[in-house]
């Protein structure tokens, strides 16, 4: 079990016995900032939102199931939800399961409506109620009568001669966190001191997880948040952070939520910087750009994005060949994150070489014991000495690496051992990419021999 930081500042979480590592704070509050101020501006039109929000619930439908053992994949889920299907095939349970989850977020969505009175114990009851409906009715809703164990954990959760006086305290201090006007705690630390304290009483049968990832999910909603999607890929992060808070140390979920909420912000941030950015682009497009520039501008974009998919499924299939050979031996883990593609109004901005937000393009993660390493790739201008070898403006893939939870700094900047490879341009006359390296030297060659070059530096430098 983790241990505590004793070199961590630890703050309480007020009516908890709770706390969190300090150092967490100023990210704690710039996201908090960030927060306040995509609500302040980034309003989107309808459709746009209609959009983000389908993309959310599925998102999270599929991940909440998927932690807990559902056999579904994410476009199994999507028929499941919004055409009402049973998966053959399947278990007839997975379906089930998929389908009460979105009415348990249909109510939790009423619920974060409903500003004007707390959080109370009755609707977390609901909520498990509505996950738990035609697979266990005679426990939907009701706190358990039997002594349960968590598989795979060392956590014995209490006696259920327990449960009731744990979930009266808990509802009490729940109660008074979400009362109109209070404001005892950061919202993200609230939410995830909540999700914690529900788990660690473990008050139902089943559904526990579920139940307490829409607890969170409410209370960051009520606040103005998005919702924190923790992933399937995360399952493990998530079971090691649950693990250490039964020391009473939250720094490792609160961490986790911090990350997960940050990564649904930037896909409002991104949904809203498209919708302004296409609002900005029409009324370019009207007052400067003939359809003959345009057309052209959009070719070169065609052919520049399917280059960069293409070397994107160079790193993903490298990553999945080692990810299956890993797995054998369960020492190492590696895994890839997809942000997307860079869409054709950001592509044209960076080429004139106006900044934009959000041009992530994919992760790449290492882990072996106690090291880690990861890797983000992501779209700007290109630097002098790209500019020199190409002679016209480009948009560039840059590498930067995580220095510090939720912080990254480019490699060029970096003075640790870390790979070579700091920036890649594609030159479409040649057909060919191009890779500059921290030295800023130059070398071309096929996508798939810069892909296992790259993954190989890190294995010898990093681990």
């Amino acid at each position: 079990m983790t241990t505590m930081d004793p070199k961590a500042r630890y703050v309480p979480v007020p009516g908890t016995f709770y706390s969190y590592d300090g150092r967490l704070d100023p990210g704690l509050a710039e996201l908090h900032q960030r927060v306040a101020q995509l609500r302040a501006e980034g309003r989107l039109s309808r459709p746009a939102l209609k959009q983000l929000l389908r993309f959310f619930r599925i998102k999270d439908i599929y991940n909440s199931n998927a932690i807990e053992g559902n056999a579904l994949d994410i476009g199994e889920t999507r028929l499941v939800v919004e055409q009402g299907l049973t998966i053959t095939g399947k278990p007839l349970r997975d379906s089930l399961e998929a389908k009460n989850l979105a009415h348990a977020l249909d109510y939790f969505e009423e619920l974060a409506t409903h500003t004007d009175h707390p959080i109370r114990g009755i609707d977390v009851r609901n909520i498990h109620a509505a996950i738990l409906k035609g697979i266990d009715d005679t426990n939907a809703g009701a706190l358990r009568r039997t002594n349960v164990e968590i598989s795979g954990s060392s956590y014995k959760p209490p006696l259920h001669e327990s449960v009731g006086p744990l979930m009266e305290e808990f509802e009490a201090w729940l109660e008074a966190s979400t009362a109109p006007g209070v404001n005892s705690s950061n919202p993200l630390v609230l939410a995830a001191a909540a999700h914690t304290w529900l788990v660690y009483i473990h008050p139902f049968v089943d559904g526990n997880g579920r139940t307490a990832r829409i607890l969170m999910n409410l209370v960051l909603m009520r606040s103005g948040y998005p919702i924190a999607i923790i992933t399937k890929d995360d399952r493990e992060r998530y079971y090691d952070a649950l693990e250490a808070s039964q020391t009473s140390d939250l720094t490792g979920v609160v961490g986790l939520v911090q990350e997960s909420v940050t990564e649904s912000l930037q896909e409002w941030q991104y949904a809203v910087d498209q919708q302004k950015q296409q609002e900005e682009w029409a009324k370019a497009i009207i007052g400067t750009i003939g359809e003959r520039e345009e057309t052209r501008a959009r070719n070169d974009y065609e052919v520049w994005r399917a280059a960069m998919e293409l070397l994107k499924g160079y790193f993903k299939q490298t990553v999945d060949l080692l990810a299956d050979e890993a797995s054998r031996t369960g020492l190492v883990r590696i895994w890839f994150k997809d942000f997307g593609e860079l869409e054709f109004e950001k592509f044209s901005s960076l080429r004139r070489r106006i900044s934009v937000k959000q041009t992530w393009f994919f992760r790449i993660d290492f882990r072996s014991g106690p090291k880690s390493a990861r890797y983000l790739f992501f779209f700007g201008y290109e630097t002098q000495p790209i500019r020199n070898a190409i002679g016209r403006p480009a948009v560039t893939l840059h590498v930067a690496k995580e220095t510090e939870p939720f912080h990254y700094e480019r490699v060029d900047n970096l003075d640790t051992v870390v790979p070579d490879l700091v920036e890649v341009a594609y030159e479409p006359e040649e057909e060919r990419f191009m890779w500059r390296s921290r030295d800023d030297a130059l070398e071309y060659g096929r996508a798939e021999d810069f892909v296992r070059k790259f993954v190989a530096q890190v294995s010898d430098r990093e681990f």
